[in-house]
């Protein structure tokens, strides 16, 4: 089982090497513009045209080229750690329901199957990257008459034409053409084809690891924000084979094998194995519900968790039409020999670079008052370029990896010297065992609630969801008994887990923390 958060972000990285292809196709473009723009005369602008949109091509497919490698190298990554991500999750389950554990490599036939995603989306990654010397190509063709038309009616200086023409071809950015016909965004598409690639890849090692290990129930997984019509399966229990009437048969009711269904078209839910009997559901009819629901507030007005998250890629998408552009007028100032050009180029760049800083602080400032993640891994990636201009790897830019790696080392050395005397101040005031500030969460979907021992015998009055709340907002937890039982205690209760059983075995409110406890939580907020 691979969770919606792990596979909301499973791509980034990929995604980031994509961003730094497109940005210099963009370059490359901007530099054939400001070489043929000075060109007006009709016959010899299109001879012009049609010579330098050729080399635009040759360009595109050099750099596709210059980073398949790279590319093939980070899906392999991704889809091997996805692969064993999942298989570990899933282990937690067979082995509470007393059924032995399968790794990858005691499989042939998954690892048969994970190498055959891993090829298949390769190679559609791979088609999808040279379909883009074809649009660009056409941008370029396009972007050229329209300024050769500028010039020619008078209504637009040279300098003029040709920075509208840089600007117009980085706001289209750089595109793929499928086999229908149907255009999209590069990055947009390997994207998609990353996250289906991946979801499907894990959907079929579970449902090879439930036949070896002869478990015919599976639960979906569940999130807000859910598209409609994948709403009335979420967070469910299906029956695999369809022969048992209690539980809604797999294939039919969640359209699974279908684009439109489970694991297709950008789908982030997957499932895992379940035990009737034995199997606690992950998801409460409240939750569910909860989920449909939910609504979050911004500057006054009510969105669902879906309309926020458009929001967030809305503005992030406008974060990289910027960085295009500043590709291109960057690429137009050292190419161009025309003052007037490059005085312009500098301009624009100059502006565009404000903006950028404007943007990034904007949606910082959007993901932190909605409590949305701000995704940066899209923006740690940098292609490293020899003295032609070829892309010969991606990091870091040396001053900035630099300054990133000393501003770490010393937030990290400063942060365990402040750890290290809080625990210390915590067992002076009593508390035992292996203090972690920073604790390691269970995946509380596959833990049971003891309710009778909690609420019958307790009477702590604590909910299966409180507990869980707790376990996710635990500010610190204690480890006892050589491992058997963590206590993770937060701001709202305290939830105890027997990590041998899987279970909460107890839990309570804050109100009912001992003295010690106290203290150990006046210790976190100094």
């Amino acid at each position: 089982m691979l969770d919606p958060e792990y596979l909301a972000g499973v791509s980034d990285q990929l995604l980031a090497l994509i961003d730094e292809l497109e940005l210099t196709i963009i370059a490359d473009i901007s530099k054939r513009l400001v070489k043929t723009g000075s060109i007006t005369d009709t016959s010899r602008g299109q001879a012009q045209i049609a010579q330098e949109a050729g080399l635009v091509y040759q360009d595109v497919v050099k750099r596709v080229s210059q980073t398949s490698g790279y590319i093939e190298k980070e899906v392999e990554r991704l889809f091997q750690e996805a692969g064993v991500q999942n298989l570990k999750n899933e282990a937690v389950i067979y082995k509470r329901a007393g059924r032995q554990a399968i790794t990858l490599g005691q499989s042939e036939t998954m690892q048969r199957l994970l190498e055959a995603n891993i090829r298949k989306t390769k190679g559609d990654i791979n088609n999808l990257t040279l379909t883009t010397a074809v649009e660009a190509q056409t941008a370029y063709i396009n972007a050229c008459n329209k300024a050769m038309m500028k010039v020619q009616t008078g209504a637009f200086s040279y300098d003029r034409a040709v920075a509208d023409a840089v600007k117009e071809a980085a706001v289209q950015g750089t595109e793929v053409l499928y086999p229908s016909g149907h255009v999209d965004k590069l990055d947009v598409a390997v994207r998609r084809a990353t996250l289906t690639g991946v979801n499907q890849s894990a959907a079929q090692l579970n449902l090879q690891y439930a036949q070896e290990a002869k478990c015919d129930y599976v639960e979906t997984t569940a999130h807000s924000g859910a598209r409609p019509s994948h709403a009335v399966w979420q967070g469910r229990v299906f029956c695999i084979s369809g022969k048992d009437p209690e539980y809604p048969p797999f294939y039919e009711s969640t359209g699974y094998g279908t684009g439109a269904g489970l694991c297709g078209w950008n789908c982030r839910h997957n499932f895992y194995a379940y035990f009737p009997g034995i199997s606690t559901p992950a998801y409460t009819e409240a939750t569910l519900q909860e989920y449909e629901t939910k609504k979050i507030e911004y500057n006054g007005k009510m969105y669902t968790e879906y309309e926020a998250s458009q929001m967030q890629r809305a503005q992030e998408r406008k974060i990289r039409e910027t960085k295009r552009k500043m590709a291109g007028y960057d690429a137009g100032m050292k190419n161009t020999d025309d003052e007037a050009s490059k005085s312009l180029f500098q301009k624009q760049f100059n502006e565009e670079s404000v903006r950028l800083k404007q943007q990034e602080k904007a949606l910082k400032d959007f993901c932190k008052k909605i409590g949305r993640q701000y995704e940066s891994a899209r923006t740690q990636v940098h292609a490293v370029k020899d003295n032609k201009g070829n892309i010969v790897g991606f990091n870091r830019s040396v001053a900035r990896k630099a300054v990133w790696a000393n501003q770490k080392t010393q937030k990290a050395l400063a942060e365990k010297a402040r750890n290290d005397k809080i625990i210390e101040n915590m067992k002076s005031a009593g508390m035992r065992g292996q203090i972690d500030l920073h604790p390691s969460l269970p995946d509380v979907k596959q833990l049971s609630f003891d309710d009778v021992h909690i609420n019958d015998k307790r009477q702590h009055g604590v909910t299966e969801e409180e507990a869980k709340s707790y376990i996710k907002n635990a500010r610190f937890s204690v480890t006892k008994w050589n491992g058997k039982y963590t206590n993770y205690f937060s701001d709202a209760g305290a939830a105890y887990v027997d990590n041998e059983e899987g279970k909460i075995r107890t839990a309570f409110k804050k109100e009912q923390y001992d003295e010690t406890t106290r203290k150990a939580m006046e210790e976190m907020e100094k």
